[in-house]
């Protein structure tokens, strides 16, 4: 088990050492049309986040026995980054649509399967 300070420092250093870029992470907010319906607005929910973008390849066999193959984009964000599938991320003018986050499956880093959109 791991003592408060070790993990603090385990946090620090993944964050100087392993997310060398900063994204800004988006959230939506919906305002009626006065029609019945809403219209969309993306914002800035935390702006300039360390961050790092990772492609992850494997092979995975599908209920038919075929071998398939996959390709997925993971961000790694601080631990106590709030994020979750109704955000997006931009980073160096890309953007993507969060599909999975980790909550609370690991507490030194957490990580954001995307898409890009």
């Amino acid at each position: 088990m791991l003592s408060n300070a070790e993990l603090t420092d385990m946090r620090d250093t993944i964050q100087d050492y392993l997310l060398p870029d900063t994204c800004n992470i988006l959230s939506i907010s919906r305002s009626s049309d006065g029609s019945g319906g809403f219209t969309e607005a993306w914002g800035t929910a935390t702006a300039g986040a360390a961050c790092r973008l990772d492609t992850q390849n494997g092979k995975y066999m599908d209920l038919d026995g075929s071998v398939r193959s996959y390709k997925k984009l993971v961000f790694s964000l601080p631990y106590n980054t709030t994020i979750t599938n109704a955000n997006r991320i931009v980073h160096n003018s890309n953007t993507y649509q969060v599909v999975n986050t980790n909550e609370g499956s690991w507490i030194a880093v957490k990580r954001a399967e995307v898409e890009k959109i």
